[in-house]
């Protein structure tokens, strides 16, 4: 749980400033119930802007962050941080990402659900119905996944998945200590960690190391595995994981894309070995949000670091 310090005792009337994308109205009053005796702002409200202390930031307009000489630090309510203009934040000010523990289980779930579905090969009895075809298959030993970008929701994932009884390796671009089975690191190692996984889930941050990493001769090391990407579109070279598709990869389930919203005449939305959803996998709820930042205001208030702090080498 949070450090809830800041609900009880007088509360230092300081200024919040909300910019979400969806949703506002919602959010602001999920802050407002949260986080009582603070004043909540929602952009394009801004009032004075020397009394603003802290922006919680979606989509914004980073030069804007300059206008506010009493910024303390900017709390955002993402976990990804590639929307991020780093080059805006002013000097000493910290960038906080939001790390929610609902919306990893919410991931681990999404995950959980794919992996299953193939691994029991439910996408093959729906086509089997379709052509009302009674045809039982040999249930298959649970064989490994792979989680490719290990941290704090590819631990939830692994967490799920070894409680269903699937072996969990992962792969990061650095070495890390990790419960579960074989940790593979550095681009040596990838292609290893491809060819032991049936399936590979996707939970790479976009960065300039990760952009299109994910690529042709990746797709190549993964066989006929499934691959499931909660992590982000710009990982992944989709001309190449269309080519895998059509000859060798058995199925790709995409909940992050590489334009969003996913245009209409993309050949992504009718792929027959696609399924697409829209970036729903974890959702960020604005009160579980309101509580974990507002536990970061109060440990700025008190002289400590609001944590995890990030920069743009962050990933």
């Amino acid at each position: 749980m949070p450090n809830q310090g800041w609900r009880s005792g007088t509360v230092r009337p300081v200024t919040i400033l909300l910019h979400v994308d969806r949703n506002q109205d919602f959010w602001l009053e999920a802050f407002r119930q949260t986080l009582p005796g603070r004043e909540i702002r929602g952009w394009p409200d801004v009032g004075d802007p020397a009394s603003v202390e802290y922006v919680v930031p979606w989509k914004h307009d980073w030069s804007t962050l300059s206008e506010h000489p009493s910024l303390r630090a900017v709390l955002l309510v993402s976990a990804g941080i590639d929307h991020v203009d780093f080059s805006q934040v002013p000097e000493g000010v910290p960038v906080v990402r939001l790390v929610d523990p609902q919306m990893s289980a919410d991931i681990a779930e999404y995950v959980s659900h794919w992996v299953v579905h193939f691994a029991r090969r439910f996408d093959r009895y729906l086509a089997k119905q379709h052509e009302a075809a009674w045809a039982p298959l040999r249930q298959k030993k649970r064989r490994t996944v792979g989680i490719l970008g290990y941290g704090e929701i590819g631990s939830a994932v692994g967490v799920r998945l070894e409680a269903l009884g699937y072996p969990v390796i992962s792969w990061s671009r650095s070495a890390k200590d990790t419960p579960f089975g074989r940790h593979y690191c550095g681009p040596d190692e990838l292609f290893e960690f491809c060819e032991a996984s049936e399936s590979v889930i996707n939970i790479l941050p976009m960065s300039e190391a990760t952009a299109g990493l994910v690529s042709a001769d990746v797709f190549e090391a993964m066989g006929d595995a499934v691959f499931v990407n909660v992590g982000r579109g710009g990982t992944v070279d989709h001309d190449a994981l269309l080519f895998a598709l059509d000859n060798h990869l058995r199925a790709a389930v995409l909940d992050v894309l590489p334009v969003e919203p996913l245009p209409a005449d993309s050949p992504l939305w009718t792929h027959p070995k696609i399924v697409v959803t829209p970036h729903i996998s974890g959702e960020t709820n604005p009160f579980s949000a309101a509580e974990l930042i507002g536990a970061n205001i109060a440990r700025i208030e008190s002289g400590e670091a609001p944590t995890p702090i990030v920069t743009a080498n962050t990933y």
